[in-house]
């Protein structure tokens, strides 16, 4: 019967054929991709909600500090410990804050419980406030002992009764995508390593605050943390192994090896030994803390890397899948339209070649220009379309060509505006631009920055004696020694005639003075070859200043100009430093 049908029946049979095949194999592709898209929505919710408990939970851990401090010293001679107390305070409730909004915004009935710890939390942290703003408000000696361990304890129980809430949230996002199992759980065993640092640090609190040796129970704990502290990061590892390609996460677990494993509990072992023997730490609570926190940095940075790549897998599985689910509803929409719709003459005469000059016109839109534009077989409007195609590529390459030209000069033209034609350094406008950042940044971050302004000694010397060609080389040769002399980050700029401005960021008044001396001997023991043989030696002064609490750049400069004023008219050849705090005063260091 098949033999007997006509070519249009038998064609369309087999394209009804092979479209219910091709829709059968769709169905398949977005089956799959809808999986993934519903499992990777899922977990992405699930992910910041554990990175949000997960910060609460460090939050929580860092209020103890200043706690434990404030508890067993005068509240007076603890002034930044309450500071801190406030800030660890603030950050804490902000971060409960922050999940409790996150989990209360999805509703879902699997968070309901994790809100529910999240309020009981809440509560139970006002509570133990309340009764620790009691206790520090009486003098050490009148706080009863029982009630500040019972305040310590309820500080252990806030922080340590959050863990619930999280491994229920890390639960949740296993379900959600199973394919993150080990990456939470290095991500959850990061946390508890920060947590038992954080625990390990505070062993030594009281006993650096008495300045006594180390209680045997003290002993014990330390020892018991320390071995659980080795024990987790040989889990980390192996739960990081999936993500060993990965660089960056690598170069996080070798800090936390190295800055925390490495430094920081090679600084307790050195308390440790101290504390078995004298007791006599050399050092305050607050210099501990300084010495011993920074360097547990490491580990919430390893967590939160590891965290936001499981967040970042996440969202490109749901992107992919999500474009395969576009893009096979679309193709099969389209398949199925051309082949109910279309004759085999339109596919191969239309629908190909617009395909093709879709491709070709998306490669010249990314100025991909090698890309070959075939020659129309057929006198058509198709065969027109390929023509003007042609066309355009020829204008987009002299488009681009044109562009790349106009840009360089413009850099060109940046460059000759920014740059003195003498010396070749940085001219006084530029140096303004530039400058008034670094001195914004020093301004509102209270970064150290120092200005040194210099002058060529008796310049006027060398022109009136050897002309201003010679003037012009000398002035060329000082500007070489600055180079030499500077840091990339440094600003150096001719400030106008011979002299020069020299700007550096991060750098104190001490630093910025030694900068100047080491210039000013480069420069008096220079010896200047003219072009006519003869040989010049020139000397240079300097006035040296640091930021302190000056209004813009022209004050600073201002500053420094007296200073070289001050250097002038003591002798020449010297530098002279406004200290700090005497912005009236100059001293002379020659």
């Amino acid at each position: 019967m098949l033999f007997r049908m006509s070519l249009n029946r038998l064609f369309w049979l087999i394209s009804i054929l092979l479209m219910l095949l091709f829709l059968v194999l769709i169905g398949r592709i977005v089956s799959s991709e809808w999986a993934v898209y519903e499992r990777s929505t899922k977990s992405m919710p699930a992910i910041r909600n554990l990175q949000l408990a997960l910060l609460a939970e460090e939050k929580l851990a860092a209020e103890r500090g200043p706690g434990n401090s404030l508890l067993l010293q005068e509240p007076d001679a603890a002034a930044k410990e309450f500071a801190g107390l406030d800030q660890a305070r603030f950050a804490s409730d902000r971060a409960l804050a922050s999940l409790r909004r996150a989990l209360q915004m999805q509703a879902v009935p699997q968070l309901a419980p994790v809100i529910a710890h999240v309020a009981s939390t809440e509560q139970a942290l006002a509570t133990m406030r309340k009764e620790m703003d009691l206790l520090l408000a009486l003098p050490v000696r009148q706080r009863d002992v029982a009630a500040v361990d019972a305040v310590l304890q309820m500080m252990a129980r806030a922080d340590s009764g959050f863990a619930p809430a999280i491994v229920a949230l890390a639960d949740v996002a296993v379900r959600s995508d199973p394919q993150l199992s080990d990456g939470l759980e290095g991500a959850l065993l990061a946390s508890s390593l920060r947590n038992i640092a954080g625990r390990i640090g505070a062993v030594f609190t009281a006993p650096v605050i008495a300045h006594r040796p180390l209680t045997s129970q003290e002993i014990y704990a330390f020892s018991r943390l320390s071995g659980e502290i080795s024990q987790l990061y040989s889990g980390i590892e192996l739960q990081l192994r999936p993500y060993q390609d990965n660089p960056v996460l690598k170069a996080a677990l070798d800090a936390v090896r190295d800055r925390y494993l490495g430094a920081g509990l090679g600084f307790l072992n050195e308390l440790f030994a101290i504390g078995r023997s004298s007791g006599d730490y050399g050092l305050s609570a607050r210099e501990m803390v300084v010495r011993y926190v920074p360097r547990m940095a490491a580990i919430p940075h390893l967590r939160d890397l590891v965290l936001a790549e499981m967040l970042q897998q996440a969202r490109r599985q749901n992107r992919q899948a999500a474009f395969f689910l576009v893009a096979a509803t679309v193709l099969g929409a389209v398949a199925l339209a051309i082949f109910v719709l279309l004759m085999q003459v339109i596919r191969l005469r239309v629908l190909r070649p617009i395909l093709d000059a879709t491709d070709l016109f998306v490669s010249l839109a990314d100025e991909r220009f090698n890309t070959v534009i075939p020659m129309p077989r057929h006198d058509d409007e198709i065969g027109v379309m390929m023509r003007v195609i042609h066309v355009l590529k020829a204008h987009s390459l002299a488009k681009v060509r044109l562009e790349k030209q106009r840009e360089e000069m413009i850099a060109q033209l940046q460059t000759l505006s920014d740059t003195d034609f003498l010396t070749g350094l940085l001219n006084r406008r530029a140096f303004f631009a530039q400058g008034e950042q670094q001195f914004g940044i020093a301004q509102r971050y209270r970064r150290q920055l120092t200005l040194i302004l210099m002058d060529v000694d008796h310049f006027k010397t060398v022109n009136d004696r050897y002309g201003h060609q010679a003037g012009d080389q000398v002035l060329r040769v000082v500007a070489d020694l600055c180079r030499r002399h500077h840091r990339k980050v440094d600003l150096l700029a001719r400030y106008g005639g011979e002299e020069f401005l020299l700007m550096l960021p991060e750098i104190d008044l001490s630093q910025g003075f030694a900068a100047a001396e080491k210039l000013r001997c480069a420069i008096d023991s220079c010896d200047c070859q003219l072009d006519g043989g003869e040989i010049v030696n020139v000397t240079a002064s300097f006035g040296v200043v640091a930021f302190e609490c000056d209004n813009d750049l022209e004050s600073l400069i201002g500053r420094a100009d007296q200073a070289l004023y001050q250097a002038k008219h003591s002798g020449r050849n010297m530098v002279v430093a406004a200290p700090r705090g005497k912005s009236d005063e100059t001293i002379i260091f020659a």
